[in-house]
């Protein structure tokens, strides 16, 4: 009677320099964004909305009305998640057509991109670009939150699956926390600031 073949134990895998360092990138070049875009615009809304005024009464000669800033505010704030609901319906064409990995690096177009453009919003005193802005931002988070899981489960190690699974929620979570800490106005404020939102 043949005797059966001895199986080798499956080898485990191992966290290598390499898969520790395409991990943090992913996580942090896409879930960390998503965190803190998601929070940023909590606190300096007084400051977004002096700005919004002082665009409109620069081109009317005359402040804004509560409704409409209310509702300008409202859309700034709104469409981001409208933004991340488009970018989830993107992720299956986009990496059935470019991979895992090319979604991601083309998905950082739709992060500096309107970063670049919400930086110049003040020299060209236009609100609206920050509005349009936030839909494109929400894109970024809605193809992030979903494709960068998918990415580093498909690239890691069956037994390491688990806890390289858990980076994006954390970087996540640590996004949400770092733009809370940076919109700290004794941090990034000033003075000056201070006073002028008084005077409003």
């Amino acid at each position: 009677m043949p005797q059966p073949v001895p199986q080798r134990p499956p080898q485990k895998g191992k966290m290598t320099v390499m898969l520790a360092l395409v991990t943090l990138i992913a996580a942090f070049g896409s879930s960390f964004q998503y965190g803190y875009n998601v929070s940023v615009i909590n606190s300096p809304a007084p400051f977004m909305q002096q700005f919004y005024n002082e665009t409109y009464q620069g081109r009317y000669s005359k402040y804004m009305d509560e409704s409409l800033m209310t509702a300008l505010w409202s859309l700034s704030v709104s469409f981001f998640p409208l933004g991340g609901f488009f970018g989830s319906l993107m992720v299956g064409p986009m990496v059935n057509n470019c991979g895992r990995k090319g979604t991601l690096l083309i998905n950082n177009l739709f992060s500096i991109v309107p970063a670049i453009l919400m930086g110049i919003s003040k020299v060209a005193k236009t609100f609206e670009v920050i509005i349009i802005c936030r839909i494109v931002i929400g894109i970024c988070a809605g193809l992030s939150s979903n494709v960068v899981p998918m990415y580093l489960g498909e690239m890691s190690p069956k037994n390491l699956r688990g806890a390289i699974g858990v980076m994006p929620q954390l970087f996540i979570t640590v996004g949400i926390l770092a733009a809370q800490i940076l919109g700290m106005r004794m941090i990034l404020g000033s003075a000056e600031d201070h006073e002028e939102i008084l005077k409003l």
